[in-house]
């Protein structure tokens, strides 16, 4: 569910980190193949379903969409530029790598409606490049699985330190309280 809707609100648009989500979630579950193939399943449908909502308005508004998809980009001039080169040099086979390009993928999958590209072609094109992404996100993931567990492990580590059951190492905890008093008492007696 989580990579599912990671995946979702991302190729919409939201700026959520898509490709740590899918690494970290794969190298927690590499004991499990069946796993692996659940993850890729949500992040493809997650990606097919935000991108045929936006190629669908690419397809009904056009250039007014893809105007204000690049209108909410950092920069909307180099925004519709790049998006027009990359789909006249490319065409419709952009939409298998520009997953891959941060920023592209948006104004491809708009810009694919916009042109008039048939459902089918575009189900199975961005269907290809979603597989592609999320496919070589999760083998990312498996590839690097004993660092991923390895700082994911560390970072539980770092968490206990503070914890009541642990007295030895509240130590860490009171010196924050007394760093913290020192701040503000001071200011406050003068101020």
């Amino acid at each position: 569910m989580i990579v599912f809707l990671n995946v979702l609100l991302s190729q919409g648009g939201l700026p959520l980190p898509v490709l740590p989500t899918l690494m970290t979630v794969a190298a927690l579950a590499r004991q499990s193949p069946h796993q692996i193939t659940q993850i890729i399943v949500a992040g493809v449908s997650g990606a097919l379903i935000a991108e045929f909502t936006l190629y669908w308005c690419g397809l009904h508004y056009g250039q007014r969409f893809l105007g204000l998809l690049c209108r909410l980009s950092f920069s909307p001039d180099f925004c519709v530029r790049r998006a027009e080169e990359v789909f006249a040099r490319v065409g419709s086979w952009s939409l298998l790598f520009a997953k891959f390009i941060p920023g592209l993928s948006l104004i491809t999958v708009a810009m694919a409606g916009v042109t008039k590209m048939t459902v089918l072609a575009f189900l199975l094109l961005d269907g290809i490049g979603a597989l592609l992404f999320i496919s070589a996100a999760v083998a990312l993931g498996l590839l690097f699985q004993d660092a991923i567990t390895s700082v994911l492990s560390t970072l539980m580590d770092l968490g206990k330190i503070g914890r009541p059951d642990r007295p030895r190492r509240n130590w860490i905890v009171y010196a924050n309280k007394m760093v913290a008093a020192a701040i503000v008492y001071p200011s406050a007696s003068h101020g």
